[in-house]
């Protein structure tokens, strides 16, 4: 083989650096906090062309006949998808919603079973980082009572293995920018300055900023309840909140840093006050800085770099734990 391929399959899997092992997979997971609904069943089918080709065929919904209980199928063997993309990957269930979820699994294995008599295999995929034992449980007890036919949960177990059997270009078309601590180093300037730019267009109501210094909490990524990938980019955009400061201090206009602290403090009360979870926020706040942008790599340094500087300063995010006590939003 040349030298210059990157990576080999070796046993149906890619050989990546560790390096770039860590940044998939907190892509991923990225990913699957942000495949709610029908986002979810876009995903599985993307990652199922590619794995199974012909093979599968991802399903639409007959809106006067409904989807027939399934969210894609592999012909052969007869297999039946049915996607649950909870919100933020259910982090923070409720007893309600955890009902609801282990409910739809009945229903959604009951209704596949009747409507594809041929079905060899189920599967209950879900976008869950750590797939509650409930689910689990009631997985285990359709096998049971089901032992003609496979019944398996398709979790986040699963899609790593299924992306890390695929070829490196293919994982990156599938899971968008993955990246590393060397991308972060590498940031470039006129990428934070694009992404300046696109903020300062969008419409915003803003509030006021002082822009005064704030000492930041060291435990300030934790008691904001962010899950472990969002504190990875996070931490890493740290790294560069001194370039971001600089580019932004730089500019012509004096009153620009304050000017921007003043959008995103407004965004993150905004969204703070719909009762989002943290890592539905900061996808939103992701979203917003992206600003309609695609997301390359150099892009995503620079946006999270960005959104790093602005939570270093206390102007999103909790800058106190939360206690009983009444908390001070932003700075």
């Amino acid at each position: 083989m040349p030298g210059a391929v990157a990576a080999y399959r070796f046993g149906g899997s890619v050989l990546l650096s560790a390096v770039k092992r860590r940044a998939v997979r907190n892509a991923l997971e990225l990913k699957l906090r942000r495949c709610k609904g029908d986002a979810l069943q876009a995903f599985l089918s993307a990652l199922m062309v590619k794995i199974h080709g012909d093979n599968f065929i991802g399903t639409g919904t007959d809106y006067s006949q409904g989807d027939l209980k399934c969210d894609g199928l592999l012909y052969e063997p007869l297999t039946i998808f049915a996607c649950y993309g909870p919100v933020n990957a259910g982090a923070h269930a409720t007893e309600a919603n955890m009902k609801k979820a282990v409910a739809k699994v009945g229903t959604d294995f009951e209704g596949a079973r009747a409507k594809w008599p041929g079905m060899k295999e189920w599967r209950f995929v879900t976008n869950y980082i750590e797939t509650p034992a409930q689910i689990i449980n009631k997985v285990l007890e359709l096998q049971q009572a089901n032992l003609g036919r496979k019944v398996n949960i398709f979790g986040r177990s699963q899609f790593e293995s299924a992306v890390f059997g695929l070829d490196e270009e293919d994982i990156d078309e599938l899971l968008g920018p993955d990246a590393t601590e060397e991308d972060f180093r590498s940031v470039q300037p006129q990428e934070i300055l694009a992404v300046v730019k696109a903020v300062m267009a969008k419409p915003s109501t803003r509030t006021e900023d002082d822009a005064q210094p704030v000492v930041v909490p060291f435990e300030k990524l934790e008691f904001n309840g962010l899950h472990d990938a969002y504190q990875d980019r996070i931490s890493k955009g740290f790294k560069n909140a001194k370039s971001v400061k600089e580019l932004v201090g730089d500019n012509v206009d004096p009153l620009l840093e304050g000017e921007l602290a003043a959008i995103y403090k407004a965004k993150y009360l905004e969204l703070d006050s719909q009762g989002l979870e943290p890592g539905e926020i900061m996808d939103e706040l992701y979203e917003f800085t992206l600003a309609g942008e695609r997301a390359t790599t150099p892009r995503e340094v620079a946006v999270w770099s960005v959104l790093a500087f602005f939570f270093e300063k206390c102007t999103i995010f909790k800058d106190k734990p939360v206690t009983g006590d009444p908390v001070e939003e932003a700075a």
